[in-house]
Order: C-alpha cells, then sequence, then structure tokens
C-alpha cells in the first residue's frame, strides 16, 4: 500500500481499540490500545495437559484435572489461546452476535506467536464446530469456521462439510453437565465418514466451557474413524484452581 493511501485511509477510517474504544494511533498491528493488551491473559503451564484446565494457583507443573480423571475425554488434548475474561469477553461478544469481525486480523497475530498453534499443527484435517443451518442463517455466518481461517489462512486443511449439527440445540449457557449432554445427544453426524478414516482432526471453536460440546464432537468423529481429535479455541473460562 503506497504511504499517501495508507494515510488517507488512517484519517478516514481510524482505528480504535476492540475493548475500550480508546484511539489507537495510524495502522496499529493490534486492535487493543496498550492497558487492554495488558489485560489479556494468555494461557501459559502449569495447566491439565488434556483439557487445558489452567492451575491459577495451584503449585507445581502440568497435571491432569479431576474431570479428566474422571470424565471420558474423547479428545487427546485441548489448548486455548487466552484466557475468558474481560476486556475479551466483550470483544468475544461483539464478535459472536453482533458480527464484528475486525478482531480477526489480530487474532491471527496472536495466534502465529503462541505455541498452541504449533503444537496443533501436525493434522490431517481442521474442522470447525458446525452450527445447525437454522442458527447459521440467523447469524449469517459461523464463529468457530471464522476464527479457523484467522488461526489458519489460506490452509487448504479447513473442512466444512464434514461434521454437520443434525439437529439444533438449545444454547448451552445455564446448563449442568448433565443437562449439557443431553442437549447435545445425537446433535452431530458426519458426512461422507470415508474421508475420516485415519486422519488426525483439529476442532476448532470459540470458547471451552466445560467442553461437553466439543468433547460430543470429537466422539463421533472417532466413530466415524478419526485416529485423533485434537481441540483449539480461541479462549477458556477460568476455573476456580
Amino acid at each position: 500500500m503506497q504511504p499517501l493511501f495508507k494515510a488517507l485511509l488512517d484519517l478516514l477510517l481510524p482505528s480504535f481499540c476492540l475493548a475500550c474504544e480508546k484511539p489507537l494511533g495510524a495502522s496499529p498491528e493490534l486492535l487493543f490500545c496498550p492497558d487492554c493488551l495488558k489485560r489479556l491473559r494468555f494461557i501459559q503451564s502449569p495447566l491439565c495437559p488434556c483439557c487445558g484446565r489452567v492451575y491459577l494457583v495451584a503449585a507445581g507443573g502440568d497435571h491432569h484435572c479431576g474431570a479428566c480423571l474422571t470424565t471420558t475425554r474423547h479428545f487427546t488434548r485441548a489448548r486455548a489461546l487466552f484466557l475468558y475474561e474481560e476486556p475479551l469477553k466483550k470483544v468475544v461478544h461483539h464478535f459472536k452476535y453482533q458480527g464484528k469481525t475486525d478482531c480477526l486480523p489480530s487474532f491471527t497475530r496472536f495466534a502465529r506467536k503462541l505455541p498452541q498453534q504449533i503444537e496443533m499443527e501436525a493434522v490431517d484435517l481442521i474442522v470447525p464446530v458446525p452450527l445447525h443451518q437454522k442458527r447459521l442463517q440467523e447469524r449469517g455466518f459461523n464463529q468457530a469456521l471464522l476464527l479457523a481461517r484467522a488461526f489458519f489462512p489460506k490452509d487448504q486443511r479447513i473442512i466444512t462439510n464434514l461434521l454437520i449439527r443434525s439437529r439444533p440445540t438449545a444454547p448451552q449457557t445455564g446448563f449442568s453437565g448433565t443437562a449439557r449432554r443431553t442437549n447435545l445427544k445425537n446433535a452431530f453426524a458426519v458426512i461422507k465418514p470415508h474421508r475420516l478414516t485415519g486422519k488426525k482432526i483439529l476442532l476448532v471453536d470459540d470458547v471451552f466451557t466445560t467442553g461437553t460440546t466439543v468433547n460430543e464432537c470429537a466422539r463421533v468423529l472417532k466413530k466415524a474413524g478419526a485416529v485423533e481429535v485434537m481441540v483449539l479455541t480461541l479462549a477458556r473460562v477460568t476455573e476456580d484452581y
């Protein structure tokens, strides 16, 4: 881009922080002001090597959490880039429910530098968690697909017609663990399962809460022939310890 045109574009379309809407300098690499950037908490050890649960105050290294020791996990491991806290929660809400996709280039830049993405590179297919067709029509986009494309730009491994949500489900928010599992029972299906035989799959979603959704997706994918399923999300809820 020519410098003069770039300067004119900055003047006509100024940038603002995605979280607090504070004006930013000309052509910022990240749409977060310094104050909000400092408040973003990138996920790092110690954590659960299976589900990625972060131990905020626990001493020692990585170790399996109670949930992973007592619950069948159909995915090998799940990782997220950030803890799901403010100011990121506001940005994710605007992205998911208001269609504000101007956050995606910033997420692309974050993902390039974080070990979570490198850890997930050795897969055969990248599968976004699907929306039901009715929800997709209402929202106009699948946030998981947009995140997959942001994390892995122009990657030919991203497949959108393999895993489908075969029936509509109520939002998981507010449900207990048992109710979440009931809500998702028989909600996902695989199209052309022969494409999964012997494949390593990376599931992509926006937020890991209890892991019920991605676990059910992983179960269906492995039943159809996948040998391994890993999970990558933008954020993960903060646990009590």
